[in-house]
């Protein structure tokens, strides 16, 4: 029998199919890799150096060199982390991740147009630790457009100035999200956090945080509550603002235990009545700005606080007023206001 019929007999088809078997294969790993640009595995956990590469896969022995290559091979609720100090550039975030930046290491974004890192995670969390963002001519240092949470810990961002959008922190929902700020700085913006949400409520939760040089410190309109916490807002034209600007939207801020000094005005509650407003301010320092306390067309509550050495201590506009627990010290100030009520301390 010749060799051609002993294959067409079917007695070694492994042979008479092995070319085919592999230029087939061959064929097939090709138009994978052109269809997907990568045959790199997503990952829980992808890393990022100085000396990486973004051809690589983001492993820790074959690092990325970017924020968002590493972010494109990371699962859901993985995590980015930087090996090392460098710039890592900016970033959109679409998916719930995490980039951290352990303690030591630079991981710089610098931002000379548009926005820093975006955040548009739908329903997904993300965090940001330990990052340094600088506007060299961009808007925004981290834009969160959407996302369950967006935590920002050990976090610099300076240098957004201009024009509203401009902020160092613009969260600009249209839906509700939750905003946590920890042991982080804003400097040198247009404003340090800028909030509102179309729907549903966007929460703010800050601690241990200095707003320092910022037109605006912290500047929540519409849909808006927050808290502040054993932080400080210094040395900007507006300090802490829960100022709605439309009709029917609501904003409230819980002040407590911070130190809001030399700004133009320090603390405001309210632009207008058709926009209900209201801060609680407790057991902080107000001093040294050109007013400490403002409300306009809405409340205030007071307690525990001591506002002194400001031109004008307490003062209200438009039918603004101020309620107090009468432990307050409202006290070396050029001129102030009084209380307009007594109320129990909350």
């Amino acid at each position: 029998m010749t060799p051609a019929a002993v294959m067409n007999n079917g007695l070694f088809p492994e042979k008479a199919m092995s070319n085919w078997s592999r230029a087939a294969r061959l064929a097939l790993m090709l138009s994978l890799i052109g269809a997907s640009g990568s045959v790199f595995a997503a990952a829980q956990r992808t890393f990022v150096a100085s000396g990486g590469s973004d051809a690589n896969n983001c492993s820790l022995g074959a690092p990325c060199r970017s924020f968002n290559a590493a972010i494109a091979q990371t699962l859901a609720g993985g995590e980015v982390i930087v090996l090392d100090s460098a710039g890592y550039g900016p970033a959109v975030i679409s998916q719930a991740v995490s980039i951290i930046a352990p303690t030591g290491v630079y991981a710089g974004v610098s931002v000379f147009a548009g926005a820093g890192i975006t955040v548009a995670a739908g329903a997904g969390t993300v965090t940001l630790q330990g990052l340094t963002i600088n506007g060299l001519g961009g808007t925004i240092g981290i834009d969160y457009q959407s996302g369950a949470k967006l935590y920002i810990d050990g976090t610099v961002v300076t240098g957004f100035s201009g024009a509203a959008p401009a902020a160092g922190v613009r969260a600009a929902l249209a839906g509700s999200g939750n905003l946590v700020i920890r042991n982080s700085a804003f400097r040198d913006s247009a404003a340090g956090v800028r909030g509102s949400s179309v729907a549903g409520t966007l929460t703010v939760d800050i601690d241990r945080t200095a707003f320092e040089r910022n037109d605006q410190g912290i500047s929540l309109t519409d849909n808006t509550a927050g808290v502040i916490r054993n932080s400080t807002v210094i040395d900007g034209t507006l300090g802490i603002s829960a100022s709605p600007t439309t009709a029917g939207r609501t904003s409230s801020i819980e002040v407590h235990r911070n130190v809001v000094a030399g700004n133009g005005t320090g603390v405001v509650s309210g632009a207008n009545a058709g926009a209900p407003a209201f801060v609680s301010l407790v057991s902080s320092l107000v001093t040294g700005n050109g007013t400490g306390v403002l409300a306009t067309a809405n409340p205030f509550y007071a307690s525990g606080n001591t506002i002194t050495s400001n031109s004008t201590g307490v003062s209200y506009a438009a039918g603004g007023t101020g309620r107090t627990g009468q432990d307050n010290a409202v006290v070396g100030n050029t001129a102030s206001a009084a209380f307009t009520s007594v109320v129990p301390k909350l």
